[in-house]
């Protein structure tokens, strides 16, 4: 019996010992595993020990199978994953729909966020809404995306409003403004889009007849309470836009004059804000980027940021015609984009204000410049993450969240007459070419032609995305038909 051998019990005790010891060595090093991978790190084939990445995958619809250079991942969006830094091909798929694909650079230690996939069908069925004799003469949606007013009836006056949070039945009351709100024409009269109001309900319009332009507040809700503003303000200004998209208050822009004043219904008579100004864009209430050539050498002119209170030089350009100027704050900070066309470059700066009161008398530093020839557009996404400037079918992006910058030119042109693409969401541009809808995320990958459309509307999105409504001609020649086409599968519809 070995417990009466007191060499044999030694002999047990030391082996007992060791294993308890090899269970601990066992514990601790898996622990030590675990900790790393919770502290983002990893063990690669070469067994040397590398950061992690922490990713975030998500897709419109959802949920999508995942594969990383290939392999199916287990996990579907909506999820994360860990993947040992490194560059991957990523591709997402579900049944019914086109496969939406990119190749990310993924840093150790780093989180990155790939929220904004949509997955496109590829069974694409309009659905004839309405057919119009000839072409609308407005087709313009509410900021939150519901609303969508169309202007095709004779009498200019008279407007179809479309609710597209009800699919099913989205022909909502017909809208008409006041009689004799509308200067009556000796010849023609036309409408071209001004801005909607933040409120979703006022929209601004401008009424042009005879080669003279007034502007119309039309109230969607109440349309007796629409204002004809160039009557009610007394207007003598070329330009009126919103002041922080609030339908009562308003720049007052004189083009000759070169001078920005401000009103409002509360207090109509006019109050000087800036002079020497040739072109000027507002943010919030008070900030404004403008274009001028007060102070400047002949042959430049400057792009100032004023606060209301404070001014601020942030670039000089070469003078001459066509000049882009846009803000907007990102994460609570500002970021201000200015070009001229001439100059072929469009400057972006972060804190421009911030960065000349830090360092009074030194010129603030672009943290990108967008090389685009002869640049006519400039927009930040609606989420403002994103930047374009923009000619043809030639971009320019900035994506401010990543610091990365990207020029392309797309292998479609832009159907004319439409000047321009537009933002889809917070990370997609759209716009018509070859006689359909197309749309590409912000960096020119997953390009898709959806269906047909006319150039010169832009599309308009049901506020869930699952429907887009546009217009497309006819098979009667000189007709329009206003359509819905679901943008999923037929097995998720």
């Amino acid at each position: 019996m070995d417990y009466l051998d007191p060499r044999k019990e030694l002999k047990n005790r030391v082996l007992l010992m060791v294993g308890y010891v090899l269970v601990a060595v066992a514990i601790a090093t898996t622990a030590l595993i675990l900790l790393q991978q919770a502290s983002g790190y990893g063990v690669n084939r070469k067994g040397v020990v590398i950061q992690n990445g922490l990713t975030f995958f998500s897709s419109h619809p959802h949920p999508a199978n995942i594969y990383v250079n290939g392999t199916p991942k287990s996990a579907k969006t909506n999820t994360r994953l860990y993947l040992l830094e490194g560059i991957y091909s990523v591709k997402l798929t579900r049944s019914g729909y086109y496969d939406w694909q990119r190749t990310i650079n993924l840093e150790g230690g780093s989180v990155a966020h790939f929220d904004y996939p949509f997955l496109f069908p590829k069974d694409i069925s309009p659905k004839k809404l309405q057919t119009y004799d000839h072409a609308p003469a407005l087709l313009t949606q509410s900021p939150d995306r519901r609303w969508l007013l169309v202007q095709t009836a004779a009498a200019l006056a008279d407007f179809e409003v479309y609710d597209l949070k009800n699919p099913t039945k989205p022909l909502s009351a017909p809208l008409s403004l006041p009689a004799g709100l509308l200067t009556k024409p000796a010849a023609s009269e036309s409408w071209q889009l001004g801005e909607w109001a933040d409120d979703n309900n006022h929209l601004l319009l401008q009424h042009i007849f005879d080669g003279k332009t007034e502007y119309i507040l039309v109230d969607r809700g109440d349309p007796t309470k629409s204002l004809n503003l160039t009557n009610t303000l007394s207007l003598k200004t070329d330009l009126l836009s919103l002041i922080n998209r609030k339908y009562d208050r308003y720049y007052l822009y004189d083009q000759a004059a070169k001078t920005l004043k401000t009103a409002s219904l509360g207090s109509p008579a006019p109050a000087a804000r800036l002079e020497h100004v040739l072109a000027f864009k507002g943010y919030g209430d008070n900030s404004l980027l403008y274009v001028t050539d007060a102070g400047t050498a002949a042959g430049k002119v400057a792009v100032r940021l004023n606060d209301g209170n404070k001014t601020w030089t942030v670039r000089l350009l070469p003078a001459g015609t066509g000049y882009l100027v846009d803000l907007t704050k990102y994460s609570g900070t500002m970021y201000v984009a200015a070009g001229a066309a001439s100059d072929n470059r469009v400057y972006i700066y972060q804190d421009p204000a911030g960065q000349l009161d830090n360092l009074p008398g030194q010129a603030p530093v672009p943290t990108q410049v967008l090389r685009v020839e002869q640049a006519n557009y400039l927009s930040f996404s609606d989420n403002a993450q994103f930047i374009v400037a923009e000619n043809g079918n030639h971009f320019g992006v900035y994506d401010i969240e990543n610091k990365i910058g990207h020029n392309y030119t797309t292998t479609t042109p832009i159907d004319a007459p439409q000047p321009h693409a537009g933002w889809m969401d917070g990370d997609r541009l759209t716009y018509v070419s070859q006689g359909k809808l197309a749309v590409l995320d912000y960096d020119n990958l997953n390009y898709r032609q959806l269906m047909p459309a006319v150039s010169g509307y832009l599309p308009a999105f049901a506020p869930d995305y699952n429907f887009v409504y546009g217009l497309a001609p006819a098979a009667t020649a000189g007709q329009f038909e206003l359509t819905q086409t679901s943008l999923l599968a037929p097995a998720d519809r």
